[in-house]
């Protein structure tokens, strides 16, 4: 029979129960090493996508439109923001309309609009809030809707 040392105790374990060893006695350590993998990972992704959104934009735009086509709502909030960082307008509004038709939520309306704001599209984001405030009537969106009008108009 052979045995293999386990990496987390040192105790001498079956070869072929080493991995049931582990997962039963060593599962909080293993989730700890997992999340730090994780963590790096996440970093160097970031750094590596920085990098490209700085030295090859044109990539960067073409990665995000890609991504855009993933189903999943948050992955699409996430590319029509970065499109709008990036300049690309009219990518940016597209992806935001399709958002909308799938889900017409005020939260995707909200992060088109902040979107707007930062770009210093200020007209575009005045136009968008009356629009939203047309369809939703929540006392506190459009409340909100006006703080922003009143944001935007001030910077015009």
């Amino acid at each position: 029979m052979e045995y293999e040392m386990c990496p987390y105790c040192g105790k001498e374990v079956e070869s072929n129960e080493l991995y049931e060893h582990m997962i039963t006695e060593h599962m909080n350590e293993i989730r700890k090493e997992e999340f730090i993998m994780l963590d790096e990972m996440k970093q160097q992704h970031y750094e590596l996508l920085l990098d490209l959104k700085r030295n090859h934009p044109s990539i960067f735009v073409k990665f995000i439109e890609e991504l855009a086509e993933e189903e999943n709502e948050k992955i699409k909030i996430l590319c029509m923001k970065e499109l709008i960082s990036m300049r690309e307008f009219e990518k940016g509004e597209k992806l935001f309309r399709e958002l909308i038709s799938k889900n017409n939520k005020k939260e995707i309306w909200l992060e088109y609009i902040i979107m707007l704001n930062k770009k210093g599209k200020y007209e575009k984001s005045i136009e968008t809030c009356l629009q939203a405030m047309k369809i939703f009537d929540d006392e506190e969106f459009q409340a909100r809707m006006k703080r922003i009008i009143e944001k935007a108009r001030a910077r015009l």
